[in-house]
């Protein structure tokens, strides 16, 4: 009978440490999909037809474990306001001060160049 030794396997694959920035928008783009279409499987059905997509990766949108690149990414906000006012606000290219919510009544975007400062149009 062979005697046990004390080694062990390594542990396989890589350890990915994500920065601060990479979790802030993937738990944005969550967030804001979540708000527009809820917490259901319904919303993965959406999210699915909106981008062609699997449903793994749907979930994992959702989830806020990973998140959308590039088509995905345009084809959500194509679809969602929420996402749309998300990815702004995050790029600093809307004023967070006037534009309105998908909640609102009236959508209203005020886009901005960077470095311009906000135009006061005199209505609050």
């Amino acid at each position: 009978m062979r005697i046990k030794m004390g080694t062990s396997v390594p542990k396989m694959g890589t350890n990915v440490h994500l920065d601060a920035g990479q979790t802030v928008y993937r738990k944005a783009i969550a967030d804001a999909l979540r708000r527009e279409l809820g917490p259901t499987h319904q919303a993965i059905k959406t999210v699915m037809r909106w981008t062609g997509a699997s449903e793994r990766t749907a979930k994992y949108w959702l989830s806020g474990e990973r998140g959308p690149g590039g088509e995905h990414l345009i084809r959500l906000a194509r679809h969602s306001d929420a996402v749309l006012i998300t990815i702004l606000t995050m790029a600093e290219r809307l004023s967070e001060q006037r534009h309105r919510c998908g909640d609102c009544p009236a959508r209203v975007l005020v886009m901005q160049t960077p470095g311009q400062q906000p135009k006061s149009s005199g209505r609050s």
